[in-house]
């Protein structure tokens, strides 16, 4: 049976600077722990080989959707997107595998002495030197299509990421890496069964 993978990305209500305009810092730590709740929420699932969108009032539906991946791909979700929906529930996902394309670019960098990096390591950026696009808009904007109502821009740009890490992912696995900052090639390890199954289906 082929694994099921699931792609996700998550759009705030508020930003860092609403929840804290004194320490930005702080703000960002009360975004991750939910308090800004979740505008838009976009997963693509393997298994139904569809787009699922949810919201900060369908969390618990989500994060029970989440929890049925194999493995779970995101651009850095580990740090961000994770911890919010975690927040937003008032629990730990219970994640079997989970691969953030921008957690293995830093851990492949470090152990090649670039530590921080000097450069580009946006989602935008990653995908423009790998996938020849970038993104379609920019996620400090996503507040403002909440505060508007633009709510169909809102979940496009959101699902739009999705393919964009998706499209990265499936490159990662066809190729063992992605291109790196200067155009070298940056070998990245996906677990052979999950690269095997996801390379089957282009």
């Amino acid at each position: 049976m082929a694994p099921r993978i699931i792609y996700f990305d998550i759009e705030t209500r508020l930003w860092a600077s609403d929840l804290d305009k004194e320490d930005e810092q702080h703000g960002w730590e009360l975004l991750r722990q939910g308090k800004g709740g979740a505008s838009a929420i976009a997963l693509f699932d393997t298994k139904t080989d569809w787009c699922h969108t949810y919201d900060d009032m369908s969390a618990r539906a989500c994060g029970l959707h989440l929890e049925q991946a194999d493995m779970l791909v995101s651009f850095r979700g580990e740090a961000f997107d994770v911890p919010v929906m975690e927040g937003l529930l008032g629990r730990k996902l219970a994640i079997r595998q989970h691969f953030d394309i921008y957690t293995e670019m830093a851990r492949a960098n470090a152990e090649r002495g670039v530590v921080g990096g000097k450069g580009d390591f946006t989602l935008g950026a990653v995908a423009k030197r790998n996938l020849g696009r970038g993104k379609i808009d920019s996620g400090e904007n996503a507040k403002h299509l909440t505060a508007t109502g633009q709510f169909g821009k809102l979940f496009n740009y959101c699902l739009s990421d999705v393919e964009l890490t998706r499209a990265l992912f499936r490159r990662i696995c066809r190729d063992g890496g992605i291109i790196n900052l200067g155009g070298g090639f940056l070998p990245l390890t996906v677990p052979e069964h999950i690269a095997r199954a996801v390379s089957a289906r282009e």
